[in-house]
């Protein structure tokens, strides 16, 4: 009876440690193939978020939010009026004449969701204009003097000095008529036309260099661009959108006074010279 009893407790003991074993087992496997899960499958992130990051500003969006804003309620706001429609396309014209390329649309881009692959980034710089960094730079220069504009236009009109300065245009970019653009948009075409690889038959390798080959060009059309208009190619646009943000806490404030009917007269000013425009 004994030798039993011992038998029995034997492979109950062989059992447990089987089970306990197995379940050891599982539990490395599922924790393995999480921590696998949650490692990122995209080497070329960091590269991209790096470029993308340092050509543009966070802020530019809410501003040009406003911006638009503004300039759609000006079309909208005359006797003949024009319906909000004609009014965001006559604004992205305008907009067009003032920024060389024209503004961006926001947002101006979204990241891939994490975990993607490289294939995946690689489709999504390719949606990236390769002007976007000078035209980021140029939206910042047209932000912060057609702000500026409005802020001086407003503190003149509220001193009592009489006379509201003209709000100038930028000068210095010239736009392609139209039948001139188009010739030059056939050209670009012709050039970029030829034989070209499926990026799903691309190896890790070659995406990886078509990356590094497009962030470049990304960078190098900026200096190019920026070169051309007489603009530092290293200019830092984070001043030019804290100005235009400063500007515009005026105007918001001003404009929120005026419909609580609490808008007063201000201290007279002293309109300054304008400066040269720094993209002439």
């Amino acid at each position: 009876m004994d030798g039993v009893s011992i038998i029995i407790g034997v492979l109950t003991f062989v059992f447990i440690v089987v089970v306990l074993g197995m379940n050891f087992v599982n539990s490395t496997n599922t924790m393995y193939i999480e921590k696998f899960e949650d490692t990122p499958s995209s080497t070329v992130e960091p590269q991209i978020r790096a470029v993308l990051d340092k050509l543009t500003n966070k802020d530019i969006c809410a501003i040009y939010d406003k911006i638009r804003s503004t300039m759609a309620k000006n079309e909208t706001a005359g006797p003949a009026g024009v319906s909000d429609t004609e009014a965001a396309k006559r604004v992205e014209a305008n907009l067009a004449i003032k920024i060389p390329g024209g503004a961006l649309k926001c947002p101006l881009f979204k990241y891939p969701k994490a975990g993607s692959s490289d294939l995946e980034w690689l489709s999504f710089l390719q949606t990236i204009p390769s002007d976007f960094g000078a035209r980021i730079v140029f939206m910042a220069i047209f932000a912060k003097e057609y702000l500026a504009d409005i802020e001086t236009t407003l503190k003149s009109a509220l001193s009592g000095n009489g006379t509201v300065p003209k709000v100038e245009s930028s000068e210095g970019f010239a736009v392609c008529t139209p039948d001139v653009a188009a010739t030059r948009r056939a050209e670009k075409a012709e050039k970029t036309q030829g034989v070209c690889t499926l990026p799903e038959e691309m190896s890790k390798k070659e995406i990886e260099d078509a990356i590094t080959d497009l962030l470049k060009k990304l960078v190098s059309e900026k200096n190019t661009i920026l070169k051309s208009k007489q603009i530092d190619p290293t200019i830092n646009i984070n001043p030019l959108i804290a100005e235009a943000n400063k500007s515009l806490l005026y105007i918001d404030k001003k404009s929120q006074q005026a419909q609580d009917g609490t808008l007063a007269i201000e201290e007279p000013i002293t309109l300054k010279p304008k400066a040269k425009e720094a993209t002439e």
